[in-house]
């Protein structure tokens, strides 16, 4: 497996793609909210503390991470189901807290795979909310990440 960050223009050429494999590969648990922010987002500069990266095998897209302003902003993660279980994501986790100095991120409480996923990174939770859609959600932090950064969060509004 090999992980690529994505720049900017590469992105916006692969948009539909990546767009096409979260939709396929996120079990239904990537809001329409999030996909939405990730449509809108530009190709000439990524907002601080945005990151995108792609897990390829072979030159084949199994794997993508993307974060928006640390995951104060949005957070989503996909990984092919063939490639479960092998540390896809736990290496687009750890690849993107070598990138960023702190991650946040927000994961429904019956989303088991994902807490699991979160907490075998070493993510914290900090903070218990009702998410989006209306269930019990963790805020969880990983890295230098301080509680107090989702208070001006805009996933709160």
């Amino acid at each position: 497996m090999h992980i690529q960050d994505l720049t900017p223009a590469q992105v916006s050429a692969n948009k539909p793609t990546i767009l096409r494999f979260m939709k396929r590969y996120g079990d239904g648990r990537i809001t329409h909210r999030a996909l939405r922010w990730f449509k809108q987002l530009g190709a000439e500069s990524f907002p601080e503390g945005t990151h995108i990266a792609a897990a390829l095998e072979q030159k084949k897209l199994i794997g993508v991470i993307v974060i928006g302003q640390y995951g104060l902003q949005e957070a989503f993660i996909a990984v092919h189901p063939d490639f479960r279980q092998q540390k896809v994501g736990e290496g687009l986790v750890q690849h993107t807290l070598g990138k960023l100095d702190k991650l946040y991120t927000r994961v429904a409480c019956d989303n088991t795979a994902s807490l699991k996923l979160c907490f075998s990174c070493g993510l914290v939770a900090f903070n218990l909310f009702k998410g989006p859609t209306g269930k019990p959600t963790l805020w969880l932090g990983g890295g230098n990440f301080q509680p107090q950064d989702i208070e001006n969060s805009p996933l709160l509004d």
